[in-house]
């Protein structure tokens, strides 16, 4: 049996696949550690990409039919596999050596027998480390975000990430990234897996916040280093990603908080966070160009008042995990 099972969701990020696929047997086999390697194909539909997967290292290549966003494919790759641990990696990221031996030395250890989830140090392409891992949003977190002071309190509140000064030591926190996530597989299972309502963006955060529910930690480990180019799927439409991004955030307050306050977050993202993202972007200053807000919101208001424009979310009993 292996160590590690690796689950790798490609959408058309075909060659970044590959060089995450090639990294992973590198560092495998420099840390002597043994993995088994599935990637879930969501959306390349080169007839050239799983002999490109393969060629790049031993690995077992599932394509969709169609996409079925980033929580369901992953529980696709999850159930292929029987390893203790399972570490969910963005193709984008690069493992480096050490990190393996790394994060399943950590929970092997019994003195963490209470972490469930463990995330390593995410750096740049310029080797610098970048945010990373976080608290669990609260209420007032999530209308922050919404209302953009997120920014402005981001040294006391620390959400959406953490601040950098957080990031030097390795300590217990609320979340990890999802780019890079270890979970037990145990507790995986009895989670059942990530939930499939969660399309693209915040099923990282709910399987953390449901994992301490049920008295698992998650974990920050500096000693484990990933470089993440970050942005290479959501980048090919910004507007699409935004939409989904921000249906997210509602999804998670609702299951988390309520639909009482999932409805007052929908308010504030209405009447607030669309101008207000709207007037950045007019002024240059926002990551997401005019066009894509606009395209965001036209899409986000078509799914809440028709249920087009964007995927249906799956029902929770839907999962097959």
């Amino acid at each position: 049996m292996p160590d590690v099972d690796i689950v790798i969701v490609n959408y058309k990020s075909a060659s970044h696949t590959v060089k995450c696929v090639a990294a992973v047997h590198v560092a495998a086999h420099q840390d002597g550690v043994g993995v088994d390697v599935y990637v879930v194909n969501n959306g390349d539909e080169s007839t050239d990409f799983e002999t490109e997967v393969l060629h790049a290292g031993q690995a077992t290549v599932t394509t969709n039919s169609e996409n079925l966003g980033f929580a369901t494919a992953s529980n696709v790759g999850a159930r292929l596999g029987n390893a203790p641990f399972i570490l969910f990696l963005n193709p984008d990221a690069l493992i480096h050596s050490g990190a393996l031996q790394a994060l399943t030395s950590f929970l092997n250890d019994p003195s963490n027998g209470q972490v469930g989830i463990v995330g390593p140090e995410v750096c740049n392409s310029n080797g610098a480390t970048v945010p990373s891992c976080s608290r669990l949003p609260s209420r007032f977190d999530l209308i922050t975000r919404s209302m953009g002071l997120h920014a402005l309190l981001h040294k006391k509140a620390s959400y959406p990430y953490a601040p950098l000064d957080d990031h030097a030591h390795s300590r217990a926190v609320g979340q990890v990234m999802g780019a890079a996530l270890m979970i037990r597989r145990s507790l995986y299972e009895q989670l059942g897996g990530f939930d499939e309502r969660f399309f693209l963006y915040y099923e990282d955060v709910d399987i953390s916040a449901r994992a301490k529910a049920m008295g698992a930690e998650s974990y920050y480990l500096k000693d484990a280093c990933v470089t993440h180019v970050g942005r290479i799927s959501s980048s090919q439409d910004a507007g699409f990603s935004l939409a989904l991004h921000v249906r997210s955030r509602m999804t998670y307050a609702g299951l988390h908080f309520g639909q009482l306050y999932q409805f007052f977050l929908l308010l504030v993202c209405s009447a607030i966070e669309f101008p207000a993202r709207l007037l950045q972007a007019m002024l240059g200053r926002g990551a997401v160009g005019v066009r894509g807000i606009l395209r965001a919101y036209k899409l986000l208001a078509l799914y809440i008042f028709s249920g087009t424009a964007l995927p249906k979310p799956r029902d929770r009993t839907q999962s097959q995990y």
